[in-house]
């Protein structure tokens, strides 16, 4: 993905993937190739940038439907790598093999580390503060802690716990959640778990349905586990998760109690 002219496999002229391998290498030119990573355990800056970016290019295209489709895929795939490899994105292990950090970490979770921060922030500072980055990394090096400085000028926020947890821990929250309705007192009661052995500290989305009927709730979690209860006017038969597709998790077991 040389900036002066991008090299595509013959094949590639064929597949069924090529809108999105055009958007990946082109998005490559700016981050990547000019916003270059100091070192390889920052890989990430490259690949997860020019996945996001790709994202994002089917996100104005297509719609917010594509994006989710996009981010669900690309969650699996980060969790099917975690499975397999114990590693963080920040890998400084993978030295004498290189090749071994071209995967989900660096790609996916990267682009998913992208799209938690735009969530977190909001769209007006997410991308104010992606184009200070480039503006100020443009044809030099960076690593992702210059990243980080940059998203808290732009944001005035101190954001080493999620850069750390997210960047540098392996794995992500693995949740196990009950949840039941108790008529009597018209309230919904959730018991959220967090089952690996980091602590996360984030903010999970809850949806409860009965058809037309629905209570959308946001849940700050930073401890092993989370109650709360909510009071509802109508009997819920269903509880969504991450609704808006907005959180890198593994959702271990969801379990409803009848009241």
């Amino acid at each position: 993905e040389n900036a002066g002219c991008i090299f595509y496999f013959e094949n590639s002229v064929n597949s069924k993937g090529l809108e999105a391998l055009f958007a990946h290498e082109i998005a490559h030119q700016w981050f990547g190739d000019n916003a270059t990573e100091t070192d390889w355990p920052h890989l990430w800056l490259s690949e997860g940038f020019a996945t996001y970016m790709t994202d994002v290019f089917f996100e104005n295209k297509y719609g917010k439907d594509t994006l989710k489709s996009m981010l669900q895929t690309q969650r699996e795939e980060v969790l099917s790598f975690y499975k397999k490899y114990k590693t963080p994105v920040i890998d400084t292990t993978s030295k004498n093999n290189l090749m071994h950090l071209l995967n989900a970490n660096s790609y996916q979770k990267g682009a998913w580390v992208l799209h938690m921060l735009r969530n977190k922030l909001g769209d007006s500072i997410f991308w104010k503060s992606i184009r200070l980055y480039y503006k100020t990394y443009a044809g030099s090096n960076a690593s992702t802690k210059d990243l980080q400085k940059i998203f808290e000028q732009a944001a005035h926020q101190n954001l080493a716990t999620f850069f750390h947890q997210w960047l540098y821990i392996p794995g992500q929250p693995e949740l196990k959640i009950q949840w039941s309705y108790h008529s009597k007192v018209k309230k919904v009661f959730v018991h959220i778990e967090q089952m690996q052995q980091d602590l996360f500290d984030f903010s999970l989305q809850i949806s409860l349905v009965n058809g037309n009927k629905k209570l959308m709730k946001t849940i700050s979690i930073k401890n092993k586990i989370t109650e709360i209860s909510l009071p509802l006017s109508f009997i819920p038969n269903e509880i969504k998760i991450d609704p808006g597709v907005n959180l890198l998790f593994d959702l271990i077991a969801l379990e409803k109690t009848i009241h």
